[in-house]
């Protein structure tokens, strides 16, 4: 018994000392390129979002709150006449401060009044972007006097598709450097390694700076407000592996 097993632990031995030594020099041997590749998307939106605010102002808390429901109620059905559901309204603040009228804040109300001022804010969600401006003009014109957010963006079935063709931008890109370094050496590429893809998923968003908008200014005119969406690009990077 003591015999086989020194037998077996010598044959084991001479198997290590003729792989090992092959093994590494395979691994030394390994011919790669690693490349990183970069490619992005351009498309118009088809997701955007507006908040809107009321504000109301009085000496009496109540009334300003009671003033404040009934605007926001009349921009609320005003929004859902234009196309906005239920589910793609949704409110997002609700602020009631108090303050005293000065020379620094004036008010229809002497110097001295303690005033409340409620506020107001929702959110609406829509998938026609064309209508932003209606949007605007609507929730305006039934009592809101601010639009303190525009943003666009992408739907979510939209976000995959535009990520999908950075992706496929990046390998191209990725692979058109390894082909240039390979012809570079002499070399031919046979074989794809290991790809890593980078977690950034979307740049895909644009917010507008903070814009008041009073209802008198919105209807005195009767033109209707103009929002322009403009395009959106998603980006994405990849590296890649190649052997030869």
């Amino acid at each position: 018994m003591r015999k086989s097993a020194v037998a077996v632990l010598v044959l084991f031995a001479v198997f290590a000392l003729l792989v090992l030594p092959a093994a590494a020099e395979n691994s030394q041997t390994d011919r790669v390129i690693l490349t990183s590749g970069y490619g992005e998307s351009v498309t118009t939106p088809d997701k955007v979002m507006i908040s809107f605010a009321v504000e109301t102002t009085d000496p009496d808390a109540k009334i300003a709150q009671q003033q404040n429901a009934e605007q926001i109620a009349a921009v609320v059905a005003a929004l859902k006449n234009a196309g906005i559901t239920e589910n793609n309204l949704k409110t997002t603040g609700y602020n009631i401060y108090s303050y005293t009228i000065g020379e620094y804040n004036p008010g229809k109300w002497p110097n001295g009044t303690e005033v409340y001022q409620v506020r107001n804010t929702i959110q609406m969600t829509s998938y026609d972007v064309s209508k932003a401006g209606e949007y605007i003009d609507a929730a305006v014109g039934a009592g809101a006097n601010s639009v303190s957010s525009l943003q666009f963006g992408l739907s979510d079935a939209k976000q995959v598709s535009e990520r999908n063709k950075a992706l496929v931008a990046a390998v191209t890109a990725a692979r058109a450097d390894a082909n240039a370094v390979a012809s570079a050496l002499g070399v031919n590429i046979v074989s794809t390694g290991t790809v890593s893809v980078d977690q950034s998923r979307y740049s895909v968003s644009y917010n507008s700076a903070e814009t008041m908008l009073m209802k008198a200014d919105a209807t005195a005119a009767g033109v209707p407000t103009t929002i322009q969406s403009g395009e959106l690009k998603t980006t994405a990077t990849v590296s890649v592996v190649y052997t030869y």
